[in-house]
């Protein structure tokens, strides 16, 4: 049984920094606009508030897609998709140690790649419900356009991040 550790709060503000840097970094980069995000609503949780079914030993994150329908009686006022991107804190703070990066440098690019899931998913230009065997060449497609974001930062903590990935991260 691997051992999982929550975020501390000091860690929580982390994230909420990280995930502040990140959602600009991908607006900037696909040139979503306020409104745009609105029709692709997401959400980030950590291990504390996921469900048993949303917590996976295999990867930092994981982006899930529920489809909600708001009603006031028989009307439907608003019904779509939303993301959740599920941060998976044990991974991610074994992964900055083992690796020895900084964690919000670590969770900005958690963070970027989710985002780009979100924004692929959002606006159509792949499959929520891809079949496995496609999944590994997507994969491939948000990690180049992931590293194509963050390549853009000039931060050398990032850099490392990415060179941390390289090798196993």
């Amino acid at each position: 049984m691997i051992s999982r550790h929550f975020f501390s709060s000091e860690q929580l503000r982390i994230v909420n920094c990280a995930r502040e840097r990140a959602a600009r970094l991908v607006s900037d980069y696909y040139r979503v606009a306020p409104r745009e995000w609105l029709r692709m609503p997401y959400e980030v949780r950590t291990l504390r508030s996921l469900s048993s079914s949303e917590i996976t030993d295999g990867a930092l994150a994981q982006t899930v897609c529920y489809a909600f329908k708001r009603q006031a009686g028989a009307v439907v006022l608003k019904e779509g998709d939303l993301f959740r991107i599920c941060l998976q804190d044990h991974s991610i703070l074994r992964a900055a140690r083992d690796l020895r990066l900084g964690l919000g440098p670590l969770l900005t690019y958690v963070l970027t790649h989710e985002l780009v899931h979100v924004v692929r998913f959002g606006q159509r230009l792949q499959s929520v419900d891809l079949a496995q065997e496609l999944r590994s060449k997507e994969e491939r497609k948000v990690e180049t356009t992931t590293r194509t974001i963050l390549a853009t930062t000039g931060d050398s903590e990032i850099d490392r991040v990415l060179v941390g990935a390289d090798h196993g991260g």
